[in-house]
């Protein structure tokens, strides 16, 4: 009977662990950033496409043609408005329990998962164009 406390009082001390949680929380924070450091150099080339694309509009004279290029441009400025804005509200000193962390971070990274791949597949899709 002694020996089963014991178990238990050791897995209660091993489960309910601060450092674990503490390195889950700098694990997803890195995470976090890791997904923004990817995608924010392509923030030039998203500028610069959204450009050649409104500027390739103005001069064609196939208004589907314009329609495409236009919508396509705009879903690149969608793209990168919404990582601006993503930056503007990012909070990295945000601070609470270790819970309501965990769940900002969680939060976060969902959020800018969803940015990196607006970025991404608008890039491609102007891009495309482009080469046409």
């Amino acid at each position: 009977m002694r020996l089963l406390i014991i178990c238990i009082a050791a897995f209660a001390m091993f489960s309910c662990n601060p450092q674990a949680e503490k390195s889950d929380l700098k694990t997803l924070r890195s995470e976090v950033m890791d997904v923004h450091d990817e995608v924010m150099p392509k923030m030039g080339e998203l500028r610069k496409t959204e450009k050649a694309l409104r500027q390739m509009a103005s001069e064609t004279q196939d208004s589907v043609q314009t329609d495409e290029l236009l919508s396509a441009a705009d879903g690149i400025k969608s793209a990168n408005e919404n990582m601006m804005q993503w930056m503007r509200n990012y909070d990295p000193s945000f601070s609470g329990t270790e819970e309501e962390i965990l769940a900002y971070l969680k939060d976060q990274k969902e959020k800018i998962e969803v940015v990196r791949s607006d970025m991404l597949t608008s890039l491609e899709a102007g891009q495309k164009l482009l080469e046409e």
